[in-house]
């Protein structure tokens, strides 16, 4: 039987060792989109997941922790948030129209300060008219990490959503 004292050294030396893992994948809820141009549509619009790693890569470490993400999983969140912005401009998502956006998020990576947590990911996104273009969501918290990569997965949409280009090619 261990006694107390090395029962603790020992579990003390197994976190210090093992660390913690956290899985996050972004709310795509907590924040309303920054402001960006207004304009509607009534066309019909197909939103797709062109992010084929389903792999967890590391997005942050501190002090034992490492935090893990499903880049694919993050995807979907930015689908969310452009989906709902679409419809609250008037258009229908669909499947199997030729109106297509495909996004991506291709990198995620979130930092620790000394009063803030930053997170800063990328967004590629491909219209069906062949335009590609790659928009950076960068937001900080002062609370959590998990808040920081909420804001930044909306910021990124929220610049695609101000791209001319994009929004000419969702109004025509």
């Amino acid at each position: 039987m261990l006694s107390g004292k090395r029962t603790f050294i020992l579990i003390t030396t197994l976190m210090m060792f093992g660390g913690c893992s956290h899985y996050y994948v972004p709310d795509a809820s907590t924040f309303k989109l920054d402001a960006i141009k207004e304009f509607s549509s009534s066309n019909s619009i197909s939103i797709l997941n062109a992010q084929t790693s389903t792999k967890n890569v590391l997005l942050a470490t501190n002090m034992g922790h490492r935090f893990y993400g499903n880049l694919q999983s993050w995807t979907e969140t930015a689908i969310t948030i452009t989906q709902r912005e679409l419809i609250n401009r008037g258009m229908k998502i669909e499947k199997d129209v030729p109106k297509i956006l495909n996004l991506s998020i291709e990198s995620a990576e979130g930092t620790f300060g000394a009063w803030v947590l930053r997170f800063e990911i990328t967004l590629k996104v491909e219209t069906g008219d062949g335009y590609v273009q790659t928009y950076l969501g960068d937001n900080r918290s002062p609370a959590t990490l998990y808040r920081a990569a909420d804001g930044a997965v909306m910021r990124a949409v929220a610049e695609m959503l101000k791209d001319e280009h994009i929004i000419a090619y969702l109004v025509n």
